[in-house]
């Protein structure tokens, strides 16, 4: 289901771990990714903390999309180049509804970014049509 997203095809390179309630994402950074500044844009910490956090989750789910419905970041330094690892964290069931965290690094370790977002259940069933498999 990730792999074949149509959005993957923005980013090159990106790789997704899922184990039991956890994930890791590893993703080269690109200078297409930069802002006008020359750093990375805050569009891509983004998407792979929403990530990370979700298919983290996701790994116990096996019936519904969920969808997220909000997410905090917190910015701690820029990255223009390297690798960057985002890691999910701690994950709450909450009802309909999980909340999820992660932490981004570089590949000294340093932490780059950190977030925690609610995730809410929809009437959409994961399907082998969309790619949703189990491994």
């Amino acid at each position: 289901m990730y792999g074949s997203a149509p959005i993957q095809k923005k980013f090159p390179g990106i790789d997704l771990k899922i184990k039991k309630l956890k994930a890791e994402i590893t993703l080269p950074i690109d200078e297409s990714y930069h802002h006008a500044g020359g750093s990375l844009h805050g569009a891509v910490y983004f998407r792979l903390l929403d990530d990370v956090c979700y298919f983290a989750a996701m790994s116990e789910e096996t019936e519904y999309f969920y969808v997220t419905k909000t997410f905090s970041i917190q910015f701690y330094r820029p990255i223009q180049n390297g690798l960057m690892i985002a890691r999910s964290e701690e994950i709450k069931f909450e009802g309909n509804e999980f909340t999820a965290s992660g932490t981004i690094y570089n590949e000294k370790g340093e932490k780059l970014a950190s977030g925690s977002g609610v995730f809410s259940k929809v009437s959409v069933k994961l399907d082998p049509k969309v790619g949703y498999k189990i491994d």
